[in-house]
């Protein structure tokens, strides 16, 4: 384990006290049947009705002293989330039961009951006082491991002193030095860290702290530098969890090849792709001051839950579709460009960086969709261009002949006149002959004749028309195969620029599609240069993890570990080119990453050519602007 990947896993076990087989409730003649009923509900995770039945045993049956029952009353409690009634049960059980061979496991309990209240100092004290009296190894194991969270997670240092005062057992003496360097070195004091660490007997450490104990040693051997804590919530279960463990997976392996240089731990919680859990542990963060901000692929809902979230915890996004939720708090900080952003800096940059003036669009029309098309239509119109075309197609644009029949007909229009008895400008013609490796019917039906309208000598489809400067085609997730293949139908030679749903290498790499869509551009954040699969949608969360974890480890080794001082360099906008993400926050509250790169398609790749903040071009080969 290293230290910049502690992994907080608040879980809690279930120590098993009886095995018994099902006995159906008619059949329940003894305390033994009743018992083993009752054990049967808990292990099958009915917990209201095992209580029922410990309950009925303790008033019906053994007038409130049995040990077993009434401890299982408390686990069953405990399972409901019914905190304050299985504590309440299990004070009771220990100032009944004195040296009950269970006490053990009632401890244990109200150390979990602690970690669930969040007084994780409560909790390692409980733990460590049954430590010295356990002597089943794997009893012994579970009680470390909570332990080990309740460090990563963080003790407070005066709580940590007042526990060691009162330790004399030496194995524990050595743990709670190993905590405190922990939190010497999240507090900044690396004299104090170094005092923690070299008074640790490490031949008498237990082997599930040797991994921290290494990790602090080498920090403290290495340069001894200081490392700030965030937060980091992530789907790891529940239908999101693909997403989750592939943004982990990078930020893994982001932290295995920069290791020496990391100034960020990052405590990993599952939100269970829930939203609601989402909210609930980012209310836990914020109260929690040694954490400097939080992070992680939000869903929307989510990400809206967090902008009402009071104090001055930074939040940071990695990814969403709401264009104006940075405005709603300044402490929410959008790690990738919103689609608002890449629409509006497409239309800058084919305008005034490209200079091109007849422009058309063609994009999904329903009300969810045309979002970015909107963006894109209005920043041309606030840059003075009215687009020569617009049209719009509804549901799978399984066949949209109409909408490419009204961009040739403008595109015929835009031709100069010419001589009539001249021949039509030695305009090129081109033979589709080539184009149908595969029955594009498979896509789209071809339009019939009668549909179309008649054609003039000069209205001929196999002329190339060049007059339309560029064609801006924002489609929906899957549409690639279908707006693919119709693309070449109609023999427009111009600039085509898509979205980030054009990532689809599978499709895009076809024969029937990929040599008609050379040079192909798209302004994105992200380069589809890192890739663990063949999935776009993977790679990008993957990128996403190793990227912004390496972003944040830039920002944390400028501040000193406080959360102002985290946010006001965040502000600073510093420019950050990573693997395959571009990131520099600014916008109207600097929290809004404004940073493109310029993707565009030859061959079989898609290759960035430069970055763009909307107003200057940087080009990577010559960095000439």
């Amino acid at each position: 384990m290293i230290l910049h990947m502690l992994i907080v896993l608040a879980s809690v076990g279930i120590f098993g006290i009886v095995q018994a087989q099902l006995v159906e409730p008619d059949t329940i003649i003894t305390y033994y049947d009743r018992f083993d009923v009752a054990i049967s509900f808990f292990e099958r995770g009915r917990y209201r009705l095992a209580q029922s039945h410990f309950q009925h045993i303790l008033t019906n049956e053994k007038e409130f002293y049995d040990p077993a029952a009434q401890l299982m009353l408390a686990k069953s409690q405990f399972r409901q989330g019914r905190l304050s009634d299985a504590d309440r049960t299990c004070r009771s059980f220990l100032n009944t039961f004195p040296n009950s061979p269970y006490e053990l496991h009632a401890q244990a309990l109200l150390g979990d009951i602690s970690i669930l209240k969040r007084d994780y100092s409560s909790a390692m004290n409980r733990f460590l006082s049954i430590r010295p009296s356990i002597t089943d190894s794997l009893f012994l194991l579970e009680i470390d491991n909570r332990i080990v969270s309740c460090i990563s997670i963080g003790v407070r240092s005066d709580q940590i002193e007042q526990i060691l005062f009162n330790e004399t057992n030496d194995i524990n003496r050595a743990i709670l030095n190993l905590t405190r360097g922990y939190r010497s070195i999240l507090d900044g004091d690396n004299y104090e860290a170094r005092l923690s660490i070299d008074v640790i007997e490490r031949s008498i450490l237990p082997i599930q702290y040797q991994d921290m104990f290494n990790a602090l040693n080498l920090y403290k051997e290495d340069k001894g530098s200081f490392q700030a804590t965030v937060a980091l919530i992530l789907p790891l279960t529940g239908r999101h969890k693909t997403i989750g463990q592939t943004f982990l997976m990078g930020l893994a392996d982001m932290v295995n090849d920069h290791q020496h240089d990391m100034t960020v731990n990052f405590q990993i919680y599952n939100n269970r792709s829930n939203d609601v859990k989402s909210l609930q542990l980012l209310k836990m963060v914020n109260l929690d001051r040694s954490i400097i901000a939080a992070m992680g692929p939000l869903s929307n809902r989510s990400a809206i839950a967090a902008a009402g979230i009071l104090g001055s915890l930074p939040i940071l996004i990695s990814r969403t579709d709401l264009p104006d939720l940075p405005q709603t708090s300044e402490d929410l900080f959008l790690l990738s460009p919103s689609l608002e952003i890449q629409a509006r800096f497409t239309a800058r940059y084919l305008v005034n960086n490209l200079l091109l003036k007849n422009i058309a669009v063609i994009a999904p029309g329903g009300d969810e969709d045309r979002a970015q098309a909107d963006y894109f239509l209005d920043e041309l119109y606030q840059l003075g261009i009215d687009p020569v075309a617009v049209e719009w197609y509804h549901g799978k644009p399984e066949n949209i002949s109409r909408q490419f029949r009204v961009l040739r007909k403008t595109a015929w229009k835009l031709l100069p006149e010419i001589n009539p008895n001249q021949d039509a400008l030695d305009l090129e013609i081109d033979s589709l002959d080539a184009l149908f490796d595969v029955d594009v019917t498979d896509f789209f039906e071809l339009p019939k004749e009668s549909d179309v309208e008649t054609m003039n000598q000069r209205d001929s489809s196999k002329i190339v028309l060049e007059t339309i400067h560029a064609l801006y085609l924002p489609i929906k997730n899957n549409e690639l195969a279908y707006v693919g293949t119709q693309l070449p139908m109609y023999n427009l030679n111009t600039l085509l620029v898509g979205n980030e749903n054009w990532y689809d290498f599978d499709v895009l790499n076809q024969d029937v599609i990929g040599p008609h869509v050379q040079g192909l551009s798209i302004l994105s954040s992200m380069s589809p240069s890192v890739g663990i699969s063949k999935n776009a949608n993977l790679n990008t969360f993957y990128s996403m993890g190793y990227d912004q974890g390496k972003f944040v480890n830039m920002i944390t080794s400028q501040s000193s570990g406080k959360r102002r001082m985290f946010k006001d360099y965040l502000r600073r906008g510093m420019r950050f080119i990573g693997k395959s993400t571009v990131i520099q926050l600014s916008g109207k509250e600097r929290n809004e990453n404004q940073l493109l790169q310029i993707l565009e398609y030859h061959g079989k790749q898609m290759k960035a050519i430069g970055i763009f903040d909307g107003n200057t071009l940087v080009n990577y080969k010559t960095g000439l602007q």
